[in-house]
């Protein structure tokens, strides 16, 4: 039952990058700006909306533009790196730094795609929104686990260090 669970669920990833792509490549981006949308407001979700951060998240992940580059198709690689480039450093700025490294890989891997324009931008959705899963995952186990003493250690660590800045 499990085998087949599992197979079920990786058929259904596969559909939904497939449509991703798909979509990229017959012209239609409504649905790829709406998912890449949602990764710009994953990210402001970690910062106060009302204060800089969440601006220039906003201002740097700029989905009508993105809209525009793929609408007159102006998307081509340079803008793939920069866009790479852009997500995973708001990602590393925002995430736990135990997560460094696997977010260096997710990020590397990117960069040393292959294939079509289409086939990398599924591939960075499908990167980001894992890794932005497993930050959100640390977020909850840490608000989670706040009161214990090592977490507490960290805090303080933490605001000494800035409190030096």
């Amino acid at each position: 039952m499990e085998k087949l669970q599992k197979q079920l669920q990786e058929q259904f990833h596969n559909a939904f990058y497939d449509t991703i792509k798909e979509s990229i490549e017959s012209g239609k981006h409504s649905y790829v700006v709406r998912l890449y949308a949602e990764i710009r407001n994953r990210l402001a979700l970690h910062v106060k909306k009302d204060g800089k951060t969440y601006k220039r998240i906003h201002e740097q992940l700029d989905v009508p533009f993105f809209e525009q580059l793929l609408t007159n198709r102006q998307f081509d690689w340079n803008s793939m790196r920069g866009l790479i480039n852009t997500t995973y450093q708001w990602i590393h700025d925002l995430q736990m730094p135990i997560r460094d490294i696997s977010t260096e890989e997710s990020k590397q891997r990117l960069m040393k795609s292959t294939g079509t324009i289409a086939e990398v931008v599924a591939k960075y959705i499908k990167e980001v929104h894992t890794t932005l899963d497993l930050m959100d995952k640390d977020v909850k186990d840490f608000y989670k686990n706040r009161q214990n003493p090592v977490v507490q250690n960290m805090l303080r660590q933490a605001f000494k260090k800035n409190s030096n800045r």
